[in-house]
């Protein structure tokens, strides 16, 4: 066979399945109120996504509630593919959507993170690529993985093949809402590679950069806006505004204590 067509056929299709649904318990449609100027955050994170992953299928999975027919919509006016399913079983929906595109591996966006590092997409599947793992993600140094704190830095990349075998196994609730926690608390029947962040962020458990509530959007809107107007935008920039306002300290410390994961 000729080299050039085997690596065609053997190379793994990805994707960047980015999860919404416009109910919220704490703070309904907060992905899609208007953020900076008009600009909602889903707006951010498809188009961030859109910069720093050209050529990667891009898709929002929403769920069939009419409620979500607008993320649809903007899925549609931002030129990225839409998946709809299962409200609860997010699991299930991004398996649906993953066949769906034909996807073998997958970067599970959160679409409540309006400072996600999208440039770290790449890494993440180069990662995969060198080790053949079953999930690849950041971490604290104690072996956290990032998607279990406040941080809303960094996204997770998983294989289908992998989300595929903890369906079959993993009923309870928590693994079928939350896409991927069956894969890294089982390290003995998957591969898990955890990533050190860098080092000005390892110790940082007090940073809550994700949005849940209000109190969460006033200061992230507040952050935003300095962030891209006042410094190169970078993260440790992001961080340095953290730490020279108190203030934001204290809410996100309030914040995390009262949203624990």
């Amino acid at each position: 066979m000729n080299n050039d067509i085997a690596t065609v056929i053997s190379s793994p299709r990805d994707g960047i399945v980015i999860q919404a649904r416009s109910g919220s318990t704490r703070m309904p449609s907060k992905i899609l109120r208007p953020f900076d100027g008009e600009t909602r955050i889903i707006d951010i994170v498809i188009e961030n996504i859109k910069r720093d992953a050209p050529g990667t299928t891009i898709v929002l999975a929403t769920t069939m509630n009419p409620a979500d027919n607008v993320l649809e919509e903007i899925a549609v006016s931002h030129g990225v593919e839409c998946f709809r399913g299962s409200e609860d079983d997010v699991l299930d929906r991004f398996l649906g959507a993953a066949d769906a595109f034909n996807l073998d591996r997958i970067v599970r966006v959160c679409s409540d993170n309006p400072f996600l590092q999208a440039s770290t997409f790449r890494r993440m599947f180069e990662v995969q690529s060198a080790t053949g793992a079953d999930y690849v993600g950041y971490c604290f140094p104690d072996g956290r993985p990032t998607i279990k704190s406040h941080l809303g830095l960094y996204a997770e990349l998983a294989t289908t093949a992998a989300l595929r075998k903890a369906a079959a196994v993993a009923s309870e609730t928590i693994y079928r809402e939350h896409v991927t926690v069956y894969l890294y608390t089982h390290p003995e029947e998957f591969s898990v590679e955890l990533m050190a962040l860098p080092e000005f962020l390892q110790k940082r458990t007090d940073l809550r950069l994700t949005l849940d509530t209000p109190s969460d959007f006033k200061l992230l809107q507040e952050l935003y806006h300095s962030h891209a107007n006042t410094t190169d935008g970078s993260v440790k920039a992001l961080i340095d505004l953290v730490d020279a306002n108190p203030e934001y300290g204290k809410i996100m410390k309030m914040n995390i204590e009262q949203n624990e994961k």
